[in-house]
Formats: C-alpha cells, structure tokens, sequence
C-alpha cells in the first residue's frame, strides 16, 4: 500500500511547487511579480530588505530612505506672463500716476526757483536766501524720488510673491495629478543665453540646476495650462 501512495505523494508534491512558483511570478498572468512583502538583497557590508512603505520603494524607515519621484518646472515663463495680468497691470499704472502728481510737484518748485534765479543780480541781497530754498527744494525732490522707487519696487515684490504662491499652488495640484513628490525650478539647459555680460551669464548658468533630464520630467506646459496661461 505504501509503495502505491509514493508516486502520488511525489506528484503531488511536484503540482504544489509548481502552482507557488506561479503563484510568485504571477498572480494573474501578466508578468508581474508578487504580491511580496519585501526583498532582502545580500551584500557584503549587509543586508538590504526592500519594501512598500506608504506607496513608496523603500530599504529603510527614514524618509530619506525612499525613492522619491521628481519633476522639473520652468517658473520663469509662469512668472512672467502672471505679472503681465491686467489686475496687476492696473495697480502698477494707478501707482504711477500717484506718484506723478508728487514728483511734477516737486519739480514744478525746483522749476519756479530756477526761474527766480534766472532774474536775480550776481550781487543780489535774495541771492543766498534763493540758494537755501533750493537745497531745501532739491532734498525735498531726492526724497520724493527715492520714496517713488521704493513704492514701485515693494508693490513690484508683492505682486511677484502673489505670482509666486500661484504657480506654488498649480504645481502642488498638477504634482498630486502625476503622482511627483517633488518639483525643482530650473532653465532647460539648451535655452538661449540672455544678455552679454559675464555677471549675466554666470548666472544663468548657475540658474540651470539639470544638465541633462529625461523626456516627460518637465511639467512646465502642464503648470501653465493648469494657471490658464500660454502654452509655448
């Protein structure tokens, strides 16, 4: 009876490994691997068990122990025609034309003592009362002028941080659309160089942080239509 039971112990044996070794390559016949756990890979300095840690391939629990997905998007192009919005455009005039009317004034006053000057005498007594107004005027008109620059450039910041904290929330949502756990700023590396000073090609240079990417990592366009902007 024993010796009848052996061959289809051994057969039956035979079956099993080969359906778990299916089992292994492929649940479903489709070339895939798995469902596994994790793979331990040998070395000589150590193991390494690679596994599944919240969607990510990971060989340990620290965050810097994962691979992490990554994409590349030109800010300057989103930048650039957000500051050119006709809201932000409006402001800047309306800026201007305050800052107009104060400038024309205290121009207009430095005008009125040149022409005052003009009629006076080399002896005249008025002669060194005129020159003090004017040093008064003149300051006064510096002043006005550097508080003109200083508006235009902290409204200049604004809009520009707002410009920014857009393109920040398109990319966030184009990246939760593509699955991208992070997004570099970077000037694709065959763009043409702009300028002809050492300074301002030294800097560009330093500005286009990839030598070299991958078709399909720049998420530039995608941003772009996502802020409704001109696709290039």
């Amino acid at each position: 009876m024993q010796h009848k039971f052996t061959p289809l112990i051994i057969a039956t044996s035979l079956f099993l490994s080969v359906v778990l070794t299916a089992t292994l390559q492929s649940s479903e016949e489709d070339g895939k691997l798995g469902p596994i756990d994790s793979i331990t890979l040998a070395g000589s300095d150590g193991d390494i068990t690679v596994k599944n840690s919240d969607k990510r391939i990971s060989w340990g629990e620290e965050k810097t122990s994962r691979i992490w997905s990554i994409g590349f998007m030109e800010t300057g192009k989103a930048l650039e025609q957000l500051m050119k919005a006709d809201h932000f455009v409006d402001v800047r005039n309306d800026l201007d034309e305050e800052l107009k009317e104060g400038l024309d004034t205290a121009r207009g006053t430095l005008d009125d003592l040149m022409e005052r000057g003009r009629t006076l005498e080399p002896d005249d007594p008025e002669g060194p009362a005129l020159r003090q107004e004017w040093e008064i005027a003149y300051r006064n008109f510096e002043q006005v002028q550097q508080a003109a620059v200083n508006a235009r450039g902290e409204l200049a910041a604004e809009q520009m941080e707002e410009s920014y904290n857009e393109v920040l929330e398109a990319v966030n949502v184009v990246s939760d659309r593509l699955n991208i756990d992070m997004v570099l700023r970077f000037i694709p590396p065959d763009s043409d160089f702009e300028g002809n000073s050492p300074d301002a090609a030294i800097m560009q240079i330093r500005l286009r942080t990839a030598l070299r990417l991958p078709e399909g990592i720049d998420i530039t366009d995608e941003v772009l239509a996502e802020l409704d902007l001109e696709v290039e």
